[in-house]
Protein backbone atom coordinates (compact mmCIF):
# COMPACT_ATOMS: atom_id res chain seq x y z
CA UNK A 1 0.00 0.00 0.00
CA UNK A 2 1.25 3.17 -0.88
CA UNK A 3 -0.07 6.65 -0.08
CA UNK A 4 0.84 9.59 -2.90
CA UNK A 5 0.07 13.11 -3.26
CA UNK A 6 -0.57 14.97 -6.67
CA UNK A 7 -1.26 18.75 -5.99
CA UNK A 8 -3.29 19.15 -2.77
CA UNK A 9 -4.94 15.46 -3.51
CA UNK A 10 -3.97 12.44 -1.54
CA UNK A 11 -4.98 8.84 -1.98
CA UNK A 12 -3.76 5.28 -0.88
CA UNK A 13 -3.53 2.90 -3.77
CA UNK A 14 -2.72 -0.69 -4.00
CA UNK A 15 -2.09 -3.15 -6.28
CA UNK A 16 -3.49 -6.39 -5.75
CA UNK A 17 -3.13 -9.97 -8.21
CA UNK A 18 -6.02 -10.61 -9.98
CA UNK A 19 -7.00 -13.77 -12.48
CA UNK A 20 -6.37 -11.05 -15.49
CA UNK A 21 -2.99 -9.22 -14.23
CA UNK A 22 -3.54 -6.79 -11.76
CA UNK A 23 -6.60 -5.10 -9.87
CA UNK A 24 -6.29 -0.72 -8.57
CA UNK A 25 -7.88 -0.35 -5.12
CA UNK A 26 -7.35 3.05 -4.38
CA UNK A 27 -8.85 4.39 -1.26
CA UNK A 28 -9.87 1.17 -0.06
CA UNK A 29 -12.48 0.94 -2.97
CA UNK A 30 -11.57 -1.68 -6.10
CA UNK A 31 -11.51 -0.36 -9.26
CA UNK A 32 -13.43 -1.89 -12.08
CA UNK A 33 -10.26 -2.10 -13.94
CA UNK A 34 -7.30 -4.46 -14.56
CA UNK A 35 -3.74 -3.32 -15.46
CA UNK A 36 -0.84 -5.10 -16.83
CA UNK A 37 2.79 -5.02 -17.43
CA UNK A 38 3.36 -5.13 -21.03
CA UNK A 39 7.28 -3.55 -20.94
CA UNK A 40 9.24 -1.34 -18.18
CA UNK A 41 7.36 1.64 -17.61
CA UNK A 42 4.05 0.40 -19.96
CA UNK A 43 1.10 -0.53 -18.71
CA UNK A 44 -2.41 -1.37 -20.01
CA UNK A 45 -5.25 -0.93 -18.29
CA UNK A 46 -8.68 -2.78 -19.10
CA UNK A 47 -12.00 -1.47 -18.00
CA UNK A 48 -15.14 -2.97 -19.82
CA UNK A 49 -14.26 -3.15 -23.21
CA UNK A 50 -11.99 -0.18 -22.46
CA UNK A 51 -8.21 -0.38 -23.26
CA UNK A 52 -5.91 2.00 -22.95
CA UNK A 53 -1.94 2.22 -22.46
CA UNK A 54 -0.22 4.40 -20.12
CA UNK A 55 3.64 5.03 -18.98
CA UNK A 56 4.73 5.29 -15.56
CA UNK A 57 8.27 5.58 -14.15
CA UNK A 58 9.44 6.11 -10.45
CA UNK A 59 11.81 8.22 -9.53
CA UNK A 60 13.14 7.73 -5.69
CA UNK A 61 9.99 8.94 -3.88
CA UNK A 62 8.33 10.71 -6.87
CA UNK A 63 6.16 8.86 -9.53
CA UNK A 64 5.84 9.84 -12.99
CA UNK A 65 2.70 8.83 -14.59
CA UNK A 66 1.94 9.37 -18.47
CA UNK A 67 -2.08 8.98 -19.18
CA UNK A 68 -3.93 10.40 -22.04
CA UNK A 69 -1.72 12.95 -22.80
CA UNK A 70 -1.02 14.33 -19.13
CA UNK A 71 1.91 14.16 -17.08
CA UNK A 72 1.51 13.54 -13.02
CA UNK A 73 4.40 13.82 -11.04
CA UNK A 74 3.08 11.96 -7.70
CA UNK A 75 4.69 12.53 -4.66
CA UNK A 76 4.99 9.03 -2.17
CA UNK A 77 3.91 10.80 0.91
CA UNK A 78 6.11 9.18 4.19
CA UNK A 79 4.89 7.61 7.33
CA UNK A 80 6.67 10.35 9.23
CA UNK A 81 5.64 13.08 7.16
CA UNK A 82 2.07 11.85 7.89
CA UNK A 83 2.97 11.76 11.88
CA UNK A 84 4.52 15.57 11.49
CA UNK A 85 1.23 16.48 10.23
CA UNK A 86 -0.91 14.69 13.05
CA UNK A 87 1.14 16.28 15.82
CA UNK A 88 1.24 19.64 14.12
CA UNK A 89 -2.97 19.49 13.68
CA UNK A 90 -2.72 18.50 17.50
CA UNK A 91 -5.37 15.89 16.23
CA UNK A 92 -4.70 12.09 15.00
CA UNK A 93 -5.87 11.28 11.70
CA UNK A 94 -7.47 7.79 10.52
CA UNK A 95 -4.44 6.26 8.35
CA UNK A 96 -6.89 4.64 6.18
CA UNK A 97 -10.59 4.13 5.23
CA UNK A 98 -12.00 2.02 7.43
CA UNK A 99 -14.90 1.78 10.28
CA UNK A 100 -14.60 2.70 14.11
CA UNK A 101 -15.15 -0.51 16.07
CA UNK A 102 -13.97 1.38 19.58
CA UNK A 103 -13.25 4.07 21.12
CA UNK A 104 -11.64 4.00 24.53
CA UNK A 105 -11.41 7.82 25.11
CA UNK A 106 -13.80 10.83 25.98
CA UNK A 107 -13.19 14.70 26.14
CA UNK A 108 -11.36 15.60 29.01
CA UNK A 109 -9.42 12.37 29.79
CA UNK A 110 -5.60 12.37 30.16
CA UNK A 111 -3.63 10.33 28.23
CA UNK A 112 -0.35 8.78 28.14
CA UNK A 113 2.16 8.83 24.96
CA UNK A 114 1.11 5.28 24.00
CA UNK A 115 -2.06 4.59 25.30
CA UNK A 116 -4.48 3.25 22.59
CA UNK A 117 -7.13 6.38 22.31
CA UNK A 118 -9.19 4.10 19.45
CA UNK A 119 -9.39 1.03 16.94
CA UNK A 120 -9.99 1.57 13.43
CA UNK A 121 -11.08 -1.64 11.56
CA UNK A 122 -9.85 -1.94 7.55
CA UNK A 123 -9.59 -4.68 5.70
CA UNK A 124 -10.63 -7.03 8.23
CA UNK A 125 -7.49 -5.71 10.23
CA UNK A 126 -7.68 -4.12 13.54
CA UNK A 127 -5.37 -1.16 13.81
CA UNK A 128 -5.04 0.75 16.95
CA UNK A 129 -4.81 4.71 17.11
CA UNK A 130 -2.54 5.39 20.10
CA UNK A 131 -1.81 9.36 21.56
CA UNK A 132 1.23 10.38 20.41
CA UNK A 133 2.29 12.24 23.71
CA UNK A 134 0.91 12.95 26.47
CA UNK A 135 -2.29 15.39 26.77
CA UNK A 136 -5.99 15.73 27.33
CA UNK A 137 -8.55 14.66 24.85
CA UNK A 138 -9.76 17.99 23.61
CA UNK A 139 -12.73 16.25 21.38
CA UNK A 140 -13.58 12.64 19.89
CA UNK A 141 -15.30 13.45 16.50
CA UNK A 142 -16.22 9.39 15.63
CA UNK A 143 -18.63 6.56 17.34
CA UNK A 144 -18.17 3.33 17.34
CA UNK A 145 -19.71 2.03 13.98
CA UNK A 146 -18.60 5.13 11.87
CA UNK A 147 -17.06 5.12 8.19
CA UNK A 148 -13.71 7.22 8.33
CA UNK A 149 -11.54 8.02 5.40
CA UNK A 150 -7.92 8.76 5.05
CA UNK A 151 -7.03 11.84 6.79
CA UNK A 152 -10.41 12.51 8.77
CA UNK A 153 -9.56 13.97 12.37
CA UNK A 154 -10.73 11.44 14.55
CA UNK A 155 -9.33 12.69 17.88
CA UNK A 156 -8.20 16.05 19.27
CA UNK A 157 -5.29 16.75 21.86
CA UNK A 158 -4.39 19.50 24.11
CA UNK A 159 -1.25 20.18 25.63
Amino acid sequence: MIRLRCGDDVRTAELRTAPQGVQVVVDGTPQAADVEAVAPGVFVLRAGGRRETFHCVREGSRIHLFWRGTVYALDEVAESERTAQRHAAQGLEAPMPGRVIAVKVEAGQAVSRGEEILVVEAMKMENAIRAPRDGVVKKVSVSVGDMVSPGMVLVELEE
